[in-house]
């Protein structure tokens, strides 16, 4: 299956915003013009959306990419990808080497890449555009705001979340990945025979979600290297075995 080009979808409102913003952040946030340095203006804008503040939803310009802007609420998976399959996520996928290997090892999965940094997600758009795989969405967004707003209950076959930021100062904490409502979120959509995997090298930041997570799933720690992939599933993790730096693995299910 061949990919065509879609072209860009009505421009709904300008992205020249300022504020907190939560579809991207691969700039300086404290820069209140970063949306405007990062945006192209193809997207709508949702003025506050609660906890998250103003968010960016993206046009679509490609066949692979999830169109943001236009997407129902709550989200209708099988018209995305064009079939009914198991939908696999990986959060933070960078320029998602991990998500199309699965995606090309995995015909019968749908896979999806999400990733906020705008360098890292050009990276897999491109390689998106080489490598065509039928089975392969990516979007540009926030991972908490787009699984509780377009995500329904127990609708994940896996979620893979390796080696996100650990914000390791104070002042930084709230900008984690893993807050209570996060979690809440991950174990509501998460099918009923579906895994979470996760691995970081941060020790100090695998010993604070550890608990978090054990009071929403029921977690196994996985000091090993994973079975499918002893050298390391990511980049990240390839580099840092090579270099003799332990990495921290779990797995969890529902309970």
């Amino acid at each position: 299956m061949q990919f065509q080009a879609v072209p860009p979808l009505p421009l709904r409102e300008r992205a020249g915003v300022r504020g907190n913003v939560s579809a991207l952040s691969d700039v300086n946030e404290d820069d209140d013009d970063f949306v405007e340095k990062e945006i192209e203006g193809v997207g709508r804008v949702l003025p506050d959306d609660g906890p998250f503040g103003r968010v960016l939803l993206p046009t679509a310009t490609h066949a692979w990419e999830l169109p943001l802007d236009v997407l129902p609420v709550p989200a209708d998976w099988s018209a995305i990808y064009g079939r009914t399959a198991p939908l696999v996520v990986e959060i933070g996928c960078g320029g998602g080497r991990t998500v199309m290997t699965m995606a090309t090892d995995h015909a019968d999965w749908n896979c999806m890449g999400i990733e906020r940094c705008g360098e890292y997600y050009r990276i897999m758009r491109d390689r998106a555009a080489r490598k065509q795989p039928a089975n392969f969405r990516c979007g540009r967004i926030d991972a908490a705001y787009l699984i509780k707003r377009f995500f329904t209950d127990s609708s994940v076959h896996q979620y893979h979340i390796y080696f996100p930021d650990p914000w390791p100062k104070k002042k930084h904490l709230k900008r984690r990945l893993f807050q209570d409502s996060f979690c809440a979120d991950l174990q509501r959509t998460l099918a009923p025979t579906g895994t979470l995997y996760f691995a970081t090298d941060h020790k100090e930041y695998y010993s604070s979600i550890l608990p978090l997570l054990q009071r929403f799933f029921a977690v196994t720690e996985h000091p090993e290297p994973w079975e499918d992939a002893p050298l390391g599933r990511t980049n990240f993790e390839i580099k840092y075995m090579k270099a003799g730096r332990p990495i921290y693995r779990l797995f969890a299910t529902k309970k």
